[in-house]
């Protein structure tokens, strides 16, 4: 237990500095091309341009944005998973167990919770990048939601159904 919180600890922020610097080295490529031609008065060419790499960068940001809440969203199942693990390993009876897996309920609502931090920070995001920040929105909660509806599928609700069973057969 006390070398996995550190495990995960640094497993999260060296995956979220990964996303930012390959988020910022795709949005600080250059596309080939200079945003102005002169000096003086904004010609429509000029403006054109501005339009093309708003757009390309708008793009570049929609899918490091979807890249963080699928990072965000696995790190949840991760840290659930082990919450999991670590209650069924335990030595414990079953209605300990039920009381253990009623503490670390929150760790399957964590993809919810990422999901609305992603959906709030998309408004954000939409001010300056209107697809990106549409895009960013509509992924973080479907993933949350899905990712949320796996982990108490998958695994809180049947290790639950067999620790009732255990407490109605008399197993202490």
């Amino acid at each position: 237990m006390k070398v996995v919180r550190p495990f995960f600890f640094s497993l999260g922020v060296l995956a979220l500095a990964a996303i930012l610097i390959f988020g910022i080295s795709l949005l600080l490529k250059p596309s080939g091309s200079p945003l102005a031609q002169g000096v003086g008065a904004i010609s429509p060419e000029m403006i054109a341009q501005a339009q093309k790499v708003v757009a390309r960068i708008s793009r570049r940001m929609a899918w490091v944005m979807v890249i963080l809440s699928a990072v965000l969203q696995l790190g949840a199942w991760v840290a659930a998973a082990a919450k999991m693990k670590t209650v069924k390993k335990s030595e414990y009876g079953a209605e300990k167990k039920l009381q253990l897996l009623e503490a670390i309920d929150i760790y399957f609502d964590l993809p919810l919770y990422f999901g609305l931090l992603g959906s709030v920070g998309s408004f954000i995001v939409i001010t300056f990048f209107p697809n990106a920040g549409l895009m960013f929105a509509y992924a973080s909660t479907a993933m949350g939601i899905i990712v949320s509806v796996i982990l108490r599928l998958g695994y809180h609700t049947p290790f639950k159904q067999e620790l009732l069973k255990a407490c109605d057969a008399g197993v202490k």
